[in-house]
């Protein structure tokens, strides 16, 4: 939950446009919400008057692997606590910078309220804030990077300084000490400096600005996902299925009606062609949909992946291939379900991870049994004139499946219990030559020869 601190700051005197009265600076972190929320700093609002205003950077450079300033008031926070795409800040090496937005007219601003989300040093936020109705002589809204705003027309509201919290999310609000309103303004300034954390990389990842119109429209604040969680018997065995589609409810009865089926149907037969002596398949299984956003880094460009006895989609991927590849992805991770889940007896066999078969191995059994055993009449792992150059049996995944198809039509049809032996008691290349009396090298050779006749080449 968020620690909440708060400090009064004076708002100096100097125009008619806002009173002379004490602005109260509050700062709040939180590890572990995701949504930013306290009790004494709400979320952030989707229709406040930032989100209809005109940002734009005055001075400073925005870093090149972040977001533009259209994140700040778009209505959304990032999906993890590393999400440079989600976030806006400024390059590194730069000591900030201002960032102006313009209101498009007078208003009654009751508070403004800033987010940001970060691991480590980036999360905490440092700066100034100035306001502006228009009206004080000499007024100018884009200031000179050195020029002084109190000279411009322009009043300090308060300071921000969240580097005593720890990392995480951390949320500031400049509100009135006393009333409901911090007086009125068109444009604030935002004078953003390098946070004091240590390090290299301390220019703070801000998430989200909020300016709240205290006679605006009734704000919809950013809400915690409800969780959607069912669970699933099977038909086809004594196995269970936990579905979690939280993160995209809208998928629930598609997967519930068209995926589990199939996975059920799928899981017990996979088991089947896959046994290993001492390991007992998971009895149950979970099966996780995920926006792209809270995927690890270097999977969110991927349809799915498993891990031990839980399935995780790509929501995004699911949508577009309900009718297309998602229920073979499935199937696929279903396969590694059965090859690393499970559980493991005690025996004799040394089962160690230093012979374990490249990926090659598991993920062309992985794409033979979806290809070729699921769902054959797509043919999508054919051998054609466009890939029949780069084509070798340690291509993986559907290339290496066709090869696998071909060593199982012409010399061991028991390939696919074989390797997933191999995979726990050890692998190396020359079982091949013990299975098929070839090696590995002369049965690639044999495939292309095939396909090469085949393909007219």
């Amino acid at each position: 939950m968020y620690a909440i601190h708060s400090v009064l700051a004076g708002l100096l005197a100097g125009s008619a446009s806002m009173s002379a009265l004490e602005v109260k600076s509050e700062v709040g972190r939180s590890g572990e919400d995701g949504i930013f929320q306290s009790k004494g700093i709400p979320s952030p609002a989707t229709n406040d008057a930032a989100t209809s205003a005109n940002f734009k950077l005055l001075s400073g450079m925005a870093d090149p692997n972040g977001a533009s300033l259209d994140v700040l008031h778009d209505g959304r926070i990032p999906r993890s606590e590393d999400d440079p795409r989600s976030n806006f800040f400024f390059a590194g090496g730069s000591n900030g910078g201002r960032i102006l937005v313009d209101l498009g007219k007078v208003i009654d601003v009751s508070s403004i309220a800033t987010y940001s989300w970060h691991p480590g040093s980036r999360a905490a936020q440092k700066y100034q804030v100035y306001v502006a109705d228009g009206s004080a002589e000499g007024f100018s809204a884009e200031l000179k990077e050195d020029a002084d705003p109190t000279k411009a027309g322009w009043e300090k509201l308060g300071e921000v300084d969240t580097s005593g919290e720890q990392p995480g999310q951390h949320a500031a609000r400049l509100s009135p000490a006393k009333g409901k309103s911090l007086g009125k303004c068109r444009w604030v300034l935002f004078e953003v400096r390098k946070n004091p954390n240590a390090g290299p990389f301390n220019d703070t990842f801000f998430s989200e600005i909020d300016i709240i119109d205290a006679a605006g429209p009734e704000l919809v604040r950013i809400e915690r996902p409800k969780k959607v969680i069912r669970q699933f018997g099977s038909k086809h065995g004594n196995f269970r299925y936990t579905l979690d589609v939280s993160a995209a409810p809208d998928l629930e009865e598609w997967c519930a009606e068209h995926l589990i089926p199939v996975m059920d149907e799928w899981y017990p037969k996979i088991i089947e062609m896959l046994p290993v002596e001492g390991i007992t398949a998971a009895e149950s299984i979970t099966f996780t949909l995920r926006n792209p956003a809270d995927l690890p880094q270097n999977l969110r460009g991927v349809p799915a992946y498993a891990s031990g006895n839980s399935v995780v989609f790509n929501a995004d991927f699911m949508r577009r291939q309900q009718t297309g590849e998602a229920i073979g992805a499935g199937v696929h991770e279903v396969v590694h379900v059965v090859q690393f889940g499970g559980t493991r007896e005690k025996s004799a066999r040394q089962r160690g991870r230093a012979n374990r078969p490249p990926s090659w191995v598991t993920e062309g059994v992985a794409d033979y049994i979806r290809w070729f055993l699921y769902e054959p009449q797509s043919k999508g792992a054919e051998i054609t004139r466009r890939n029949f150059d780069r084509a070798n049996y340690d291509g993986s995944y559907r290339i290496t499946a066709n090869f696998f198809d071909w060593v199982i039509r012409n010399h061991e049809k028991d390939l696919m219990r074989k390797l997933n032996v191999a995979t726990h008691d050890g692998y190396s290349d020359d079982l091949w030559k013990e299975w098929t009396g070839k090696t590995v090298q002369e049965l690639n050779d044999g495939w292309k020869a095939y396909h090469k006749k085949k393909l007219g080449l």
